[in-house]
């Protein structure tokens, strides 16, 4: 039977918040609702249901890392009010600049559930949902669907987008999802490209009944994110209604020529490494290629360091290696693989945009970016080249003091703004 994902109503309840200093604190004071642990089941196509499938909900709130830790495996235990932690071990994509790293209580209280979507050829993708379903629709706050970057990456180091549903108790939604052979989803079986990922993204928002229930804000990172956000933006209409692209390059190839140009701005050591690796991906050279991409990492990708939470384990873990390989050689600076050639589809993206029903586009890049000012800007330009044939307005914003990971490094910065977009879209 297939699996299929849908959001009950999750009851709420007044906590006493802790909250962190500073900056969160304000968003602390505020946010009240009982977060759930929950896991999808299935049930026949003929019964009510909000979105396709059900909820089964097992227990009330989060009890702390420990829980998360478990949960693919063991659905309950304790429901005792998780205490502020930091975003070095639960929500590992968080980090408020006023907060010393703080996430806020709300964040814990918010409703949340989790669970598999079968794909086409039978395997799961793993889905994590955060946000009240009735509450969002009660307010007509349309909900936000995030796209990884990849491949090899896994939703985690995204994990702070889920405080646009806490900043409003609940009444947004925020979806994620693990990528075919990374983090909590299947491996990708058979011949690995681009299309298994289309594929399974369009099995996740068909699931989710994202079109059908009004569209959603699509949040991306890098090419991958770009590219398979806008395949799902120019097939489907209706289906995106803002959306965000963060550190994206109009083609793969220019990507890769950015971050090979950044080499020059690490250590002698930390270059030679790479592509002494990357000639021949001997397995030996490993240990140093993973350090030196430390290195690299720290300067372009995030500049939070260690607060940077879990994106250090989640940048090219050996786990996800299999599909890396054959999409993209198995290197990021040196062009190869099935994904060599790809490229945004730019011709006319501002028109087909508009036609689609998307009503704002953002382009977000970091001042430190590997990915050069012109190549995001490329796709800025596109969009708005079509402004007098219905094209969607789009904004630029070149985000001071963060690399490509601006949600990490400038994470109060970027959500905020990232509402103002969201909110203004749902008011056009």
């Amino acid at each position: 039977m297939r699996h299929t994902v849908t959001r009950e109503m999750l009851s709420s309840a007044s906590t006493s918040t802790t909250g962190a200093a500073r900056g969160c604190a304000r968003r602390c004071r505020r946010r009240r609702a009982a977060r759930c642990v929950a896991r999808f089941t299935p049930r026949g196509a003929d019964e009510d249901v909000d979105r396709v499938g059900v909820l089964d909900v097992m227990c009330g709130r989060r009890q702390g890392a420990a829980m998360l830790a478990t949960l693919a495996t063991t659905i309950g235990g304790g429901c005792a009010h998780a205490a502020t932690t930091s975003s070095s071990s639960l929500f590992c994509g968080y980090f408020d600049e006023y907060s010393n790293g703080l996430v806020p209580q709300y964040a814990f209280n918010t409703p949340w559930n989790e669970g598999y979507v079968d794909g086409a050829d039978g395997a799961k993708t793993f889905v994590r949902g955060v946000g009240d379903y009735k509450k969002a629709k009660k307010e007509a706050n349309a909900p936000v669907f995030v796209i990884a970057n990849g491949p090899g990456i896994s939703h985690e180091y995204l994990s702070g987008v889920e405080t646009l549903s806490g900043e409003v108790g609940g009444a947004r939604e925020v979806f994620e999802y693990d990528q075919r052979g990374c983090g909590k989803s299947d491996a990708v079986g058979g011949e690995r490209n681009i299309d298994v990922y289309l594929n399974e993204a369009r099995d996740v928002v068909k699931a989710l009944r994202l079109a059908d229930e009004g569209g959603a804000h699509v949040l991306a990172h890098g090419y991958w994110g770009a590219r398979i956000a806008l395949t799902l933006a120019l097939e489907t209409p209706g289906l995106v209604r803002s959306l965000t692209l963060v550190s994206p390059a109009p083609s793969y190839a220019r990507q890769v020529a950015d971050w090979r140009l950044a080499l020059d701005e690490v250590s002698q050591s930390a270059r030679d490494a790479i592509l002494t690796y990357e000639q021949d991906l001997d397995a030996r050279a490993r240990p140093a290629y993973d350090d030196a991409m430390r290195e690299f990492s720290s300067k372009f990708v995030t500049r939070r360091g260690a607060s940077g939470g879990c994106f250090d384990r989640a940048l090219a873990p050996a786990s996800c290696d299999a599909q890396r390989l054959a999409i993209t050689g198995g290197k990021y600076f040196t062009l190869d693989g099935s994904l060599a050639q790809d490229t945004l589809p730019l011709a006319g993206l501002g028109a087909k945009l508009g036609a689609n029903g998307v009503k704002a586009v953002r382009v977000v890049r970091g001042e430190f970016d590997a990915v050069r000012e012109t190549s995001a800007r490329e796709i800025v330009d596109a969009v708005n080249a079509d402004a007098n044939q219905g094209a969607p307005f789009c904004a630029y914003d070149d985000v001071p003091n963060a690399a490509s990971c601006v949600f990490l490094d400038r994470g109060d910065y970027f959500f905020e703004t990232l509402n103002v977009c969201v909110e203004t879209a749902e008011s056009s």
